[in-house]
């Protein structure tokens, strides 16, 4: 009899070939999304990890079949080879790509305008610290009256500290108004430890916003917790109300960042005051932190001058970038049932004063005000008279507009 030239072991070598492909293809994006769920970013816990795990077995077992399915032909075997080599060095290609430094402007002047109360040379020592999660110092100004109303938990700006600025509004509400304020500085920033500009994690800073707030709460027990930021300080607050929402009876925010999808930003964007550079953001974001989560991406129109009197911030690397801007403000606001006071400058150069007030109408329970004359600093130093009268409202009555 004579053979059959199309015996299964030769037949549709091109078949062969196309699901080892496949195979290896699929076994390449499993072990890496199995990798990356060990990032410093990605879910953590015993679950996540266990499927991680499970991910990268699957993928080496994918891939282990694509070559044994490639020993049967050679055709199969050529484009297994082919295809895997093409993805390696791809992925190369992008890992050198997304490593790549970025290039910041210098800044020849500032993109906000500054007064006196940006420096810090008279500032006083800190009153205290608090310590992370991670053992890291928190450092903070603590103004408390002898029989204070409520207490306040405020966070600085983008690459500030609370010396460089926000002392005064602290003093003011603690004297006129009977409100504890414990300025906090960011890890990172200020008197604070840990390397300049930079955090483990973006959830690091959320559990930072929670040991402040545990802090405070074992200070001065059985007094409402207010919980507030200006600026980005306001963005690291959003992205902390799950951890903290059940302890805060209001959200104090001034100049608030939203975030980069809110549309609250001017165009101009304060002169440049920021320089961002997506590579890095993108490449951490991807990776779960595997990847540039500690590479600068974020570059501030800082002068040398205020560097060095105010001892600010000038480069973010892209997981303090990430942790300072809010995932999804909108919803954020939308899901806080306390009162939430909002208070913008008119003359903001960093936001649009108007868009920012529009904004914070997500939230249910909110009270906002555009500061006639109030730049994006300047603001902070006339708006206590504003958050001082809304806080002892809401502490004595539990809402914004002193009404049961």
């Amino acid at each position: 009899m004579t053979p059959n030239p199309r015996s299964p072991r030769s037949s549709h070598p091109v078949l062969r070939a196309a699901g080892g492909v496949v195979l290896a293809l699929c076994g390449v994006l499993l072990l890496l999304r199995g990798v990356i769920g060990f990032g410093p970013d990605a879910p953590q816990g015993t679950g996540p990890h266990l499927l991680a795990v499970a991910l990268m077995v699957v993928g080496a077992a994918a891939i282990l079949g694509a070559v044994l399915l490639g020993r049967t032909a050679r055709a199969a075997m050529v484009a297994v080879v082919v295809s895997l080599g093409v993805l390696t060095v791809g992925l190369g290609a992008g890992v050198a790509t997304a490593l790549a430094p970025c290039s910041f402007p210098a800044a020849s002047r500032s993109g906000l305008t500054t007064d006196d109360t940006q420096a810090t040379g008279s500032a006083p020592a800190p009153s205290g610290v608090f310590r992370a999660t991670d053992g890291t110092r928190l450092a903070y100004y603590a103004f408390v009256p002898a029989h204070p109303v409520a207490s306040l938990v405020f966070s600085h700006g983008s690459g500030a500290n609370s010396a460089a600025g926000y002392l005064p509004l602290a003093r003011e509400l603690d004297r006129e108004y009977g409100i504890a304020t414990y300025l906090v500085d960011l890890r990172g920033h200020g008197a604070s430890g840990g390397p300049r500009g930079d955090t483990p994690s973006v959830a690091q800073l959320q559990r930072d916003e929670q040991t402040a707030v545990d802090g405070v709460r074992r200070a001065l027990p059985g007094l409402p917790v207010f919980v507030g930021g200006h600026s980005a300080g306001a963005g690291v607050v959003l992205n902390s109300v799950p951890r903290i929402a059940r302890e805060v009876a209001g959200y104090v925010f001034v100049a608030p960042d939203f975030g980069l999808h809110s549309g609250t930003e001017l165009a101009t964007d304060a002169s440049n005051f920021a320089t961002v550079c997506q590579r890095p953001l993108v490449a951490a974001t991807v990776t779960d932190g595997l990847l540039d989560a500690h590479a600068p991406a974020v570059g501030f129109a800082y002068t040398a001058a205020q560097i060095t009197d105010a001892h600010l911030v000038d480069r973010y690397t892209a997981d303090m970038a990430i942790g300072q801007n809010p995932a999804d403000a909108a919803g954020t606001l939308a899901a806080i049932r306390r009162p939430v006071g909002v208070w913008v400058g008119a003359d903001d150069e960093v936001f649009a004063a108007a868009r920012v007030v529009a904004y914070a109408g997500h939230a249910p329970y909110v009270t906002t005000e555009i500061v006639p004359g109030a730049t994006h600093l300047g603001v902070l130093d006339t708006v206590a008279s504003d958050i001082g009268p809304w806080v002892d409202r809401v502490a004595q009555t539990g809402n914004a507009s002193g009404t049961r």
